[in-house]
């Protein structure tokens, strides 16, 4: 697969959920859906496939209301405080169809609008083309969240225009805070900032260590994502520890495996139970969670 012109799918979309967790409390928040697709020859398809083949074919609408509608649907099985965002392209919101896309799958699946985020990037913003589907997300009811912030800081100014409520910091800024020194930490830090003058929240994208999770709390991040608390989980076990009693809380401090491992022990504790099995590295871990 070294060219999406050569990319030929067969199979279904799935979803899968990658968690939100509240950085000071470990609560679980919420999850973003992440569509990828499942060919019976090839596998599970990763979203830079799917989506350039998708754009090119004249699939994106039509994936963009199924996840739409798939997402509502599941988010509407989990707890009533539980989140659910859904990524939109500059592409989709252009068509002024992701608006009636997303009021189709809140009527339904019975989800209260206040539960679902719509993403969108920094240029989309930016874009009077979108802003059209941008107005209409937001008198629906749903919540708007800009992706990949920081990497166009002349957008800024645009955050407040659409009744941006979240600016979800880019993973490339996250990777690197270790480092003393290092710019990332200077920049991610002044994004936190900003974006809290604001009145904004953060989320911070792409956590992989114990040590990131501490500098972003000194930093004032509000929400985390990434590795260190979970891989993105199909839906099964999104269900699970959405609905675990009580809710369910992330540690802070002890490291995961490495992503790359061949067999992760994953687990899900109860009150009552602790119930683990064994996964092949094909299957996605949420070894993180547990609920006190």
């Amino acid at each position: 697969m070294t060219s999406n012109d050569e990319v030929f799918l067969d199979g279904n979309p799935v979803l899968h959920f990658q968690p939100a967790v509240d950085l000071t409390t470990g609560r679980l928040l919420g999850f973003e859906a992440l569509v990828r697709w499942q060919d019976p020859q090839q596998g599970l398809i990763p979203p830079n496939v799917l989506l350039p083949w998708a754009e090119k074919n004249g699939y994106i609408l039509n994936l963009n209301a199924w996840v739409l509608s798939e997402a509502c649907f599941q988010a509407a099985s989990w707890p009533s405080a539980l989140q659910v965002a859904v990524n939109c392209s500059t592409s989709q919101l252009r068509n002024h169809r992701t608006s009636i896309a997303a009021a189709n799958a809140l009527e339904g699946s019975g989800l209260n609008p206040d539960r679902l985020t719509i993403e969108v990037t920094e240029n989309t913003v930016a874009d009077e083309q979108a802003s059209g589907d941008l107005d209409e997300l937001s008198h629906l009811g749903a919540h708007l969240a800009v992706d990949n912030v920081g990497t166009s800081w002349s957008t800024l100014e645009n955050l407040r225009r659409f009744a941006i409520e979240t600016a979800k910091i880019d993973r490339e800024f996250i990777s690197g805070l270790e480092i003393h020194e290092g710019m990332n930490r200077a920049i991610v830090e002044a994004i936190i900032h900003v974006i809290h003058s604001l009145a904004m929240t953060t989320v911070a994208e792409g956590i992989e260590t114990a040590e990131q999770v501490a500098i972003l709390q000194e930093f004032g991040a509000d929400v985390g994502q990434g590795y260190f608390f979970a891989r993105p989980l199909p839906s099964d076990q999104a269900y699970v520890i959405a609905n675990a009693e009580p809710r369910t809380v992330f540690d802070f401090t002890a490291e995961t495996e490495s992503p790359s491992s061949k067999s992760v022990e994953k687990s899900v504790e109860t009150r009552d139970v602790t119930v683990v099995e064994s996964t092949s590295d094909t299957e996605l871990e949420m070894s993180r969670a547990h609920v006190l």
